[in-house]
């Protein structure tokens, strides 16, 4: 798809047949033209409204700004969002074929997400915690995407700290009637600023030529800023208790937009427990050949204190197994690898340790030249005095293999990679869950279908895995629909899934915010499942014939990659 290069519209033209006037070609190319002109307007009128959305996708010229918070900003993006609708709903979808088709089904999804967000349930104005988390994360992805050298960015950083207090005051005055949970967890991140604002200070001062002391004032008065906004919204008449709930229509119709499912919840809920009976017998019978008194847990638990990594440091080890792994993969032809891009496997900075889990993956954007992707490792053992506490440290990255294939090769990062290369510039920007959660939990099984891994617990830690995600599906229905609220879910996965309380707290803490993401994991990975049957298993396509053809779609839901070759 060609990139518009012509000049924008303040705001994108009223309806399709408008745009017949400036196109007057025949039909079918008018359509495509109209849809790209459209699509323009959209992202580029959103991204100058919500600049952090451009900034995070690798736009740099938005890097120094702050999104527009206010009610009339919102109701300005409404506006634009229900335009926009109607003018592509107003294209045929018989006049696209091919990515042309794919791309404006996926920005009705878009659109139409949007468009009960911003009218319908209105959580701009319900949860704070979105506000504080995008002011930290304005500053945090600027930080991790530049690690080694902050020079490149200090003036973007300077301005977003300058910007952040005006920001945050502004939201709060937004919010009204805040979920008690989003207030909770809003208070929390607000806390957590000044460990990590704190120790950018020197960072900072050392790639600029400006003295500690400009920096420390910046931080101080963002740090007074984050207490303010956590006191200002806590004081404010909360709203329900379990606002958090969309409803069961609602939640029915992101199943559809976002997971490209025709399933109600509670088809979702069967699905679940049929899932959760499968990979239960499938752990019982795998737990069998290690023992017959030991829980999963305590078998998991066992080997990961008997694990010794083969390097002597625990960086060297996620770069060798990482590097393993993914020659590995290439021997078997699994499926094609990328060139040109870039995986740095690096040690999490000191500053940063607290911002990250054992291990995480940091995608480049889509704009991004380069395409770097960092693997970030948190050694805490190096925060550790005695040997024993080293090894406890030491043994949470146990089953780094998987995780490897997981975060890295073939997983998130070659997926992104090879996404952001797509021709289709749109659907550089999609980004469903379904698929790309999907993706890595098969790549996870292939590690063992194809013996990827030597380790004999990888098919254990597997199922267990696979058992958290088919409950996963199980709470996202209840929590939505309202048939469990957030005490129940973190119950459900202590008692079913063995997380500790802060561990179920944090999962489910996540869940309320984010409908239709927790079950996409296992879904999706049964749906392409599904179309592997299809084509590999009945149909006899090799291998890696299968992987590239799904990796060259993008991040959409399977049905419509389906449906996209029904119409082709």
């Amino acid at each position: 798809m060609e990139y518009c290069q012509k000049p924008l519209p303040a705001r994108p033209l009223a309806c399709y047949k408008t745009l017949t006037a400036i196109f007057p070609t025949d039909p079918t190319r008018n359509s495509r033209r109209a849809f790209h002109y459209l699509t323009e307007s959209y992202f580029e009128e959103t991204f100058a409204r919500f600049p952090t959305q451009a900034s995070h996708l690798g736009r740099s010229e938005f890097h120094p700004l702050l999104d527009e918070v206010s009610a009339r900003a919102y109701a300005d993006q409404l506006r634009l969002t229900e335009r926009t609708l109607a003018a592509i709903e107003d294209i045929p979808a018989r006049d696209l074929a091919g990515d042309d088709w794919l791309d404006r089904r996926a920005l009705l999804s878009e659109l139409r997400r949007e468009k009960m967000n911003l009218r319908d349930l209105q959580t701009w104005r319900a949860n704070p915690e979105s506000y504080a988390a995008n002011a930290v994360e304005s500053i945090h992805h600027l930080v991790i995407r530049n690690a080694d050298d902050l020079r490149p960015v200090v003036g973007a950083i300077e301005s977003r700290l300058k910007k952040l207090p005006d920001y945050l005051d502004r939201a709060a005055t937004v919010v009204k009637h805040p979920i008690p949970l989003w207030v909770k967890l809003a208070r929390q991140t607000c806390a957590g600023v000044p460990s990590f604002f704190n120790g950018l200070t020197d960072q900072l001062t050392a790639a600029s030529r400006k003295p500690k002391r400009h920096w420390a004032e910046l931080v101080r008065d963002a740090n007074r800023a984050f207490a303010r906004y956590a006191d200002t919204v806590s004081a404010k008449a909360p709203g329900p208790k379990n606002g958090y709930c969309i409803g069961r229509e609602r939640f029915e119709f992101l199943i559809r937009e976002r997971l490209g499912l025709s399933i109600t919840a509670r088809e979702a809920e069967s699905v679940a427990g049929s899932l959760i009976a499968e990979v239960g017998r499938e752990l019982a019978r795998e737990a069998r050949k290690f023992s017959s008194r030991k829980s999963v847990a305590e078998i998991l638990r066992d080997a990961a204190r008997e694990w010794r990594p083969q390097e002597k440091d625990l960086l060297a080890e996620y770069q060798r197994v990482t590097g393993e792994v993914k020659e590995r993969f290439r021997a078997a032809r699994a499926m094609t690898f990328p060139t040109a891009d870039t995986l740095l496997v690096k040690p999490v900075p000191e500053f940063l340790r607290h911002q990250f889990p054992t291990a995480a993956y940091n995608a480049p954007g889509p704009y991004e030249k380069k395409q770097i992707g960092i693997f970030w490792v948190n050694d805490l053992s190096a925060t550790k005095e005695t040997a024993a506490a080293k090894r406890k440290e030491i043994a949470q990255h146990f089953g780094l293999e998987l995780t490897a294939a997981h975060e890295a090769y073939p997983g998130h990062h070659l997926q992104f990679v090879t996404q952001n290369r797509h021709p289709s510039r749109w659907r550089r920007l999609v980004a469903h869950s379904i698929y790309y959660e999907g993706w890595t939990l098969w790549v996870e099984q292939m590690m063992v279908d194809l013996r990827i891994t030597r380790s004999p617990y990888a098919r254990l830690a597997q199922l267990h895995d696979a058992l958290w995600r088919a409950h996963r599906i199980v709470i996202d229905c209840g929590l939505q629909t309202g048939t469990m609220d957030t005490a129940a879910a973190c119950r459900h996965l202590q008692r079913h899934v063995g997380f500790t309380e802060a561990r179920a707290q944090g999962d489910v803490n996540w869940y309320t915010s984010a409908p239709t993401v927790p079950m996409s994991y296992l879904l999706g990975k049964h749906e392409l499942l599904r179309l592997k049957r299809a084509r590999v298993d009945r149909g006899g396509w090799p291998l890696r014939k299968f992987n590239d053809w799904v990796l060259g779609f993008g991040a959409i839901p399977w049905s419509w990659i389906e449906a996209s070759v029904t119409n082709a």
